[in-house]
């Protein structure tokens, strides 16, 4: 009993730790921005998770033993593999874009605005039944991003960079839907053969763009924040939800974009408006309700 709770208490730790490394993401995207082209960021974040996720591939085999029973990906997921490449792409340059032109903190926050679009997504296009607390999670979520997105209300002044946000948002929640389909294949797997598709269908794009490539040191360490706050964040996530399960390493998951925006303040200096503190405490109330919905 007692080796039962202090398994569950270090899966919890181990998640909060998960939550922790994506909250890099935002505010150090936000500095190497300045240094490096949007679309060569994504290209860069993607091939440092599916590269790094591949050389300790041994090392996660042998710390996870179950892993030699999962089942590996078929071709008859090409198409489904295609449809999450493509939209993490887009998704990717959108998000970069959007943290490139608004706060890191107001984006870390609008990327709760997935729970929206993946939800409104699957009603639609996928008829899943939605309870009433997840539609009343979502309407508070809605309310919160529309906050957020207005960057003057007596002009009536919208903040371009929060809808590229919520734009990169459907584009995950797209890809949310796609990866239902491959939930029964090895999640490690699935993360390899996506962040290296992102990365070189990104790096293509960016050739095409003809944008400038930045120094080697900004290329290190942008390969080495997708390895982080992507690859070993989905790693420890997937390591603890094997331990608590999916509702309950979702539900502390959810303070992510919360110490992003920690972040953002304390390393960036970024100012917070009171418009930004009511979107911030809906966004803890829709948070909640989404974990009360699961």
């Amino acid at each position: 009993m007692e080796k039962s709770i202090e398994t569950k208490k270090r899966a919890v730790g181990i998640v909060v730790l998960s939550a922790l490394l994506y909250a890099f993401y935002p505010p150090v995207a936000k500095i190497l921005l300045h240094h490096c082209p949007p679309i060569i960021l994504v290209a860069l974040l993607y091939l440092g998770t599916g590269i790094g996720m591949l050389i300790i591939f041994p090392i996660i085999s042998w710390l996870s033993p179950k892993k030699h029973h999962e089942q590996s990906i078929q071709k008859s997921d090409g198409l489904t593999l295609v449809g999450v490449i493509v939209a993490n792409i887009i998704a990717g340059i959108l998000m970069n874009l959007g943290i490139e032109y608004s706060s890191a903190a107001s984006a870390s926050l609008l990327g709760n605005f997935e729970v929206v679009a993946t939800t409104l997504l699957a009603a639609a296009l996928f008829h899943e039944p939605v309870s009433r607390k997840l539609w009343l999670a979502v309407g508070v979520v809605f309310v919160a991003s529309c906050l957020l997105s207005i960057r003057n209300f007596e002009k009536f002044t919208i903040s371009w960079g929060a809808i590229l946000v919520i734009l990169a948002t459907f584009c995950w929640g797209m890809e949310n839907n796609f990866t239902k389909v491959l939930s029964k294949r090895d999640p490690l797997q699935v993360v390899i053969v996506k962040g290296l598709g992102v990365g070189v269908g990104s790096l293509l794009i960016s050739v095409l763009s003809h944008e400038n490539w930045p120094s080697l040191k900004t290329i290190l360490i942008a390969g080495l924040l997708g390895f982080v706050s992507f690859g070993l964040s989905i790693f420890f996530y997937i390591l603890a939800q094997r331990y608590i399960g999916a509702a309950k390493t979702s539900a502390y998951y959810a303070i992510a974009p919360f110490l992003s925006v920690i972040l953002a303040i304390v390393f960036l200096g970024e100012t917070i408006t009171f418009q930004f503190i009511i979107a911030l405490s809906l966004m803890i109330i829709g948070s909640y309700l989404v974990t009360v919905a699961n």
